[in-house]
Order: structure tokens, then C-alpha cells, then sequence
């Protein structure tokens, strides 16, 4: 049985913190862009409707730009390489620097019926989302080993939509586009269920895990289930915050990076 069910600013008490100073460092045009994401180093990726991938630096400088490409999926905190899945193929991409291919990897039509979402583990495993009976696998590549494996609650899966998949802190983060961020542990018991739709996407900083909504970065804390947030510059539909940066997409696809001091 699940430990929690968070139903998200209703019943979860949060501490609120004073609004951050940002200044803003610039902002540019990001009209094709769906999603944003970050590495490890900082650098900001920007990932298009059409798959083209663009890595912005921690000033804002562009310094990659990929071809158009199948993105199901993309992971790029997987350093030294970037994570990209196809589920139309099948198939995951390891990415360079660069965003030049490194080598392509084909699933195993032995380790799911429907691999709805995949992406990569710390230890270099997979982690895959079968569609055809909603089970959770999590693939040894190199010997072709289903290693672990557990199916999503009946109730979960009736009216999901599921549209991304993480590893973090050895939990399982799963993003339901209709009931928000099922948290689970590599056993498969749920151990959250945040209740937020229509969110794209959820980001992750030191132990807490993060979202934007209603121009407020919301935080949760994985090691003791408290809450905090604050403001960040309005209009703001999607938004990372790194060390000493903030990067926002507003809802006309404008991005706007910030420098703010840590607290």
C-alpha cells in the first residue's frame, strides 16, 4: 500500500519562502520549443517539437544544436552522454557533446510487448515502461536480462498518460500527464502520488524535486516529505533553476534567463 497520497496544495501544509531577486541576463525567441531540460554541468537543452535539440551554456550562448530527430525520451543528465529514446524504432541514441551520435541501441523485442517510455538507471541499466500490461522493467543491456520487474495499480493506469520516465535518488518518477508524478520505489510500491495535470515536466534539485505552476516553483523534499516554495518571474510555463541560474519559457515560447543569489 502507498505510504502517502499528496493531494498538492490542498491537504500538504507548504513553507513558503521569501521571493528570490533575479536579474535577468537576457532573453531570445524559442518558438518550436516543447521542452526544457538540464545536465549536470548546468547547460540548458532545449528540445523542439521537430526533435532538433539546442544546448545553451549558463549564460545563455548557444554551444550545440542537434539535427531533427524521434525524441520520445530525452535524458541528458546521462554525462558523459545524452539519452535519447525513439519509441517509433525502438530504439535509444547515446549523443556527445556535440549532439553527433555515439551508437544506437535496439530493445530487445524479449524485454516488452509496448516500450512505451525507457530511460537509463546510475548503475547503467534501463528502466522501461511496457504499455501492453503497464509493467515496470528495469533491463540489463549487456546480457539482455529482465533483472526486475512490477506492474502500476489498476487504478493508476485506467485514464494515464504517461509521458516521461526518471530515475532519481534510487526512486522511480513517472509523469502522468492527466494525474500528475507517481513516485515509486524499485520494489514498486507507490510512495507518492502528486496530483497536479497537465504538467510537461518535473526537475530535480539536490534532494528535492521541482515544478512550475501558477509562476511558483514548487518543491518537494524526497528525504522528509516537506514542502516549499517561491515566486519567479511572471508567465512562466516552464522554468529550471540551477545554482545561480533561472531559465523560464513563457506561455509565447519567449525564454528569459536570470542570475539570482543563492539564499
Amino acid at each position: 500500500m502507498m505510504r502517502f497520497l499528496f493531494i498538492v496544495f490542498c491537504l500538504t501544509p507548504i513553507l513558503a519562502l521569501a521571493q528570490k531577486d533575479f536579474t535577468k541576463l537576457k532573453s531570445w525567441k524559442a518558438k518550436n520549443t516543447e521542452l526544457l531540460a538540464v545536465d549536470r554541468l548546468g547547460n540548458f537543452l532545449f528540445i523542439e517539437k521537430s526533435g532538433r535539440l539546442v544546448k545553451y551554456d549558463a549564460d545563455g550562448k548557444k554551444i550545440a544544436t542537434s539535427k531533427k530527430q524521434a525524441t520520445t525520451l530525452v535524458e541528458p543528465w546521462f554525462l558523459p552522454t545524452i539519452f535519447v529514446y525513439d519509441r517509433a524504432r525502438q530504439q535509444y541514441h547515446l549523443l556527445d557533446r556535440h549532439f553527433e551520435v555515439s551508437s544506437t541501441h535496439i530493445l530487445d523485442s524479449a524485454w516488452a510487448i509496448e516500450p512505451w517510455l525507457v530511460c537509463p538507471t546510475h548503475d547503467n541499466r534501463l528502466w522501461m515502461l511496457d504499455r501492453a500490461d503497464w509493467s515496470i522493467k528495469k533491463v540489463l543491456p549487456v546480457s539482455n536480462q529482465v533483472i526486475q520487474e512490477f506492474n502500476l495499480p489498476i487504478e493508476i493506469t485506467n485514464k494515464a498518460e504517461f509521458i516521461y520516465l526518471r530515475e532519481y535518488l534510487n526512486l522511480v518518477f513517472l509523469l502522468d500527464k492527466n494525474s500528475g508524478i507517481l513516485v515509486l520505489n524499485h520494489l514498486g510500491q507507490l510512495i507518492e502520488h502528486i496530483e497536479i495535470s497537465g504538467l510537461k515536466g518535473f526537475y530535480f534539485f539536490g534532494d528535492e524535486m521541482y515544478f512550475v505552476q501558477n509562476d511558483t516553483l514548487k518543491y518537494f523534499n524526497l528525504l522528509t516529505s516537506q514542502w516549499r516554495e517561491h515566486a519567479i518571474p511572471a508567465n512562466s510555463t516552464q522554468a529550471i533553476i540551477t545554482d545561480e541560474r533561472l531559465i523560464t519559457l513563457s506561455a509565447n515560447k519567449v525564454a528569459t534567463l536570470y542570475k539570482y543569489t543563492p539564499e
